[in-house]
């Protein structure tokens, strides 16, 4: 009956559990953090899903932020465990990106995401998978109250939520300043970046071209990620001129 009770009210209903709040409190910008996890919160609810499409010129015209703003927020809440960004694919073109919103983050769960980034700070780490939006019945959010206290007691079992447990050394270390380090590209950057400029460049074949190669240049590291894709426009110009070339001289042979 209590599972009724609590689904019959889950539209109406936005929930957050301890972890996610303090997860969100002691981010470095935390206000900002707050701000677009629950707009996100609020667009899954209104399109009945936990994968919104909601992409940054949405999120530029609803909050009036800057498009930097936008990308280095959700950078953060990507790191800690609390979005995901996905990306539907048809037929092997690239139909939209998705903000898959995580509603009840786990310690271990937030914890093992920020290591994995650090760990592979030099690779991109998207996920693919067939997004769903509107009136489907997708509401992740709705079974996750249902069974809200079978994943309390899943969390106890586990020793998850320890709030006296003592932190490790290596938890409260500081991070090094960082020196004009490079910023890997999401495949939606690159993507802007060449519709912008008009070419025809896989956006998702130009990231996984690179991310092979560890965003290395030969023995060097990729400093400009824009400077690769006009390469890759100048390399693709050369090809079209060469197949022309070798088009006309077939088409001037006797045969």
């Amino acid at each position: 009956m209590n599972d009724i009770e609590l689904n019959d009210i889950a539209d109406d209903l936005l929930i957050l559990n301890k972890i996610t709040v303090d997860r969100l409190f002691k981010l470095e910008n935390c206000a900002d953090c707050i701000a677009l996890y629950v707009f996100y919160y609020k667009t899954a609810k209104w399109q009945k899903t936990d994968t919104v499409k909601a992409n940054d010129q949405y999120v530029k015209k609803s909050l009036k932020w800057g498009i930097s703003k936008i990308k280095k927020t959700k950078q953060t809440l990507k790191e800690h465990g609390l979005i995901d960004i996905v990306q539907r694919r048809k037929d092997g073109k690239i139909e939209g990106w998705f903000i898959k919103v995580s509603y009840l983050v786990s310690e271990r769960k937030a914890d093992d995401i920020k290591i994995k980034v650090q760990d592979i700070n030099n690779t991109q780490n998207e996920q693919v998978e067939n997004c769903t939006s509107g009136n489907e019945e997708t509401n992740a959010l709705k079974e996750q109250i249902k069974c809200l206290k079978k994943e309390i007691e899943m969390l106890k079992n586990n020793n998850i939520v320890d709030n006296n447990a003592p932190k490790s050394e290596n938890s409260i270390k500081p991070d090094k300043p960082k020196r004009n380090k490079f910023v890997i590209p999401t495949v939606e950057d690159v993507q802007e970046y060449c519709d912008e400029r008009g070419n025809n460049i896989d956006a998702q074949h130009f990231i996984d071209y690179y991310s092979a190669r560890g965003w290395m240049l030969g023995k060097n590291h990729i400093k400009d990620w824009k400077a690769c894709v006009r390469t890759w426009e100048r390399n693709e110009s050369k090809k079209q001129t060469e197949r022309k070339k070798l088009k006309n001289t077939l088409e001037g042979l006797p045969f």
